[in-house]
């Protein structure tokens, strides 16, 4: 089967859950009453209710809208790993809705009433679709075969020395960092002090954390001499990622594109970590496990030529 199918294929499990709650519909559409069961707070009784119709019709709304992004996701090219991700994601949140569905006209059918329907063995039916999640992982081809190329290598001008710094900013994350600040600030100022904890505390101490975050990145300023390469925050001095020299297997610049690398920010993926705030050069480094770690910087082939020497005047001595 080739990579191609495979990733179709993968997408295409969303359209499960919507085939569900459309088929269940049609099935037992004339038994159903006009109100169905749809929130247990424990092994007792419902406690919450819901009209059938506006239900059916806005499960349906959501699982396809599921589906449409899935297929966009096929489409597009992106890193393997990432699109393997969000499928899995989605299947499982998908999943989730048409089994909560599926388990609200199950009890309630079965007990005669809404008001009277019991969770009991339906809790089965409704974490269930949860395997979703597992499907587009394993049916999604390995990274090797969906790779959306190697990035566009930059020279390595030849270097002797032994330390370099680069900075990078982005005005976007900027601009985000203070949006969250103010509008956290806004919403403290109007929320209402309800709760054991206020609720313009807890907005308060949830957007400035988030804000700390987005700013930290605004600006990052990378270091490389003997010892490491760091990546640091330059306007919040917050470390981001420290790597080794001695863990360094391979050292490259390169044109870095973001959604091979899981999007703008900090990006996380199985193997990969990626620091990144624009399209652009930047910085590629495989460690001796075999994963890699990227950061866009101004002046990125200089400051790889500098660790490329750095890590093999290292590796010399050592032989």
């Amino acid at each position: 089967m080739s990579p191609r199918l495979r990733i179709w294929l993968a997408a295409l499990v969303l359209a499960v859950p919507p085939l569900a709650i459309a088929l269940t519909w049609a099935a037992l559409a004339p038994q159903l009453p006009d109100v169905i069961a749809t929130h247990w707070s424990g092994a007792d009784v419902a406690d919450g209710f819901s009209e059938t119709g506006p239900m059916l019709r806005w499960l349906l709304i959501a699982t396809c809208a599921m589906l449409g992004v899935g297929l966009v996701l096929a489409a597009v090219t992106i890193d393997g790993r990432l699109r393997a991700m969000l499928l899995s994601c989605l299947a499982a949140v998908s999943g989730m809705l048409a089994g909560a569905f599926i388990a609200s006209v199950g009890a309630t059918l079965q007990a005669g009433s809404a008001e009277q329907a019991v969770l009991g063995a339906w809790l089965l039916v409704l974490l269930a679709p949860l395997a979703l999640l597992l499907v587009p992982w394993f049916v999604h081809p390995r990274e090797g075969e969906t790779a959306a190329g190697p990035a566009e290598r930059m020279p390595l001008p030849e270097s002797d020395a032994t330390e370099w710094r680069g900075e990078l900013g982005s005005a976007g994350f900027a601009w985000i960092g203070v949006g969250l600040l103010v509008l956290g600030a806004v919403i403290a100022l109007v929320a209402p002090e309800t709760g054991a904890v206020p609720l313009r505390v807890l907005v308060g101490v949830t957007t400035a954390a988030a804000a700390l975050v987005v700013l930290a990145l605004a600006r990052i300023r990378v270091t490389i001499d003997s010892e490491a390469l760091r990546v640091r925050g330059a306007l919040l001095p917050v470390p981001l990622r420290t790597i080794a020299t001695d863990r360094i297997r391979a050292v490259d610049a390169a044109v870095i594109e973001p959604m091979h690398w899981g999007g703008w920010g900090y990006r996380g993926l199985p193997g990969q970590v990626a620091i990144v705030l624009r399209k652009g050069p930047g910085i590629v480094v495989t460690t001796r496990d075999g994963s890699r770690f990227a950061v866009t910087v101004e002046g990125a082939e200089h400051g790889a030529a500098v660790l490329a020497g750095i890590v093999e005047r290292s590796r010399q001595r050592s032989e």
